[in-house]
């Protein structure tokens, strides 16, 4: 297959979408773990509040 623009073309968009792509993942993972991370925090709180109403 000849190197030719078009082909550069594609195969240079196609590493950009590939980048946007695997960045989103990334910020989906992180806002995931940052809502489980808020949630087992809230989940101490709400024992310890339990705990020293005792």
């Amino acid at each position: 297959m000849p190197d030719t623009k078009d082909g550069r073309d594609k195969k240079g968009n196609d590493e950009e979408e590939r980048q946007r792509q695997r960045a989103l993942e990334e910020e989906l993972e992180y806002a995931e773990s940052a809502a489980e991370r808020r949630e087992k925090r809230d989940e101490e709180l709400t024992e310890e509040e339990l705990a020293s109403d005792e």
